[in-house]
């Protein structure tokens, strides 16, 4: 992909050569964006399954999407340069995660949130670093349930998994941990981007 197209936004005109519109480039972008997009959604919905191992992995596994996410969104930053990006990804995610069952309006509301927070302060300082680390900590979303509704979460857990699982999570459901998971999101999410811009150009 040359330079002039990852200075244009997706749905700008692409032309050859000769001046003339190049429709297949323009095809091309809009499949690669669409199937970078989907990516987004399977490694941020795969890096939950660690969390049948251990409370403690799930409480990680949001930190663990958004080093992998990161892929697709350094992919999808190079040639998305308009508003859009950061909310386009969580609402997507959002609204798959509702389809599943998995995420209620609230969850929805926070995931997108953050996409559209990371999109508007995109606009404004053009620092990728700093724009997917808010998007990526809308992946604590699945987990806020963990600490304010505590007794639902857990007994959500000790149905899904186990009663053995869900004790080892009480020690979890304090204002510690929900710090060190939003760090370590963050972190994981700035070790993803600074690796992905090493690979992806």
């Amino acid at each position: 992909m040359d330079k002039k197209l990852k200075s244009t936004s997706l749905t700008s005109h692409h032309r050859n050569k000769t001046g003339k519109h190049d429709s297949r480039s323009t095809s091309m972008t809009v499949w690669g964006a669409t199937g970078f997009v989907v990516l987004y959604f399977v490694v941020v919905f795969a890096a939950a399954f660690i969390g049948f191992i251990h409370p403690v992995c799930w409480l990680l596994a949001p930190a663990l999407g958004s080093l992998l996410g990161a892929f697709p969104y350094r992919w999808l930053s190079l040639r998305w340069k308009r508003f859009g990006l950061g909310t386009t990804l969580s609402v997507v995610l959002g609204l798959l995660m509702i389809a599943m069952g998995e995420f209620d309006i609230t969850q929805f509301a926070i995931c997108a949130g953050f996409g559209l927070v990371s999109d508007l302060v995109r606009l404004a300082v053009r620092k990728d670093s700093i724009t997917y680390s808010l998007l990526a900590i809308g992946n604590i979303a699945p987990l806020v349930y963990m600490w304010t509704r505590k007794a639902w979460y857990l007994q959500g857990a000790a149905d899904e998994v186990s009663q053995a699982y869900a004790d080892a999570m009480v020690p979890l459901q304090n204002t510690l941990w929900f710090v060190i998971a939003v760090v370590a999101i963050i972190a994981a999410a700035e070790c993803g981007l600074w690796i992905a811009k090493r690979i992806i150009k």
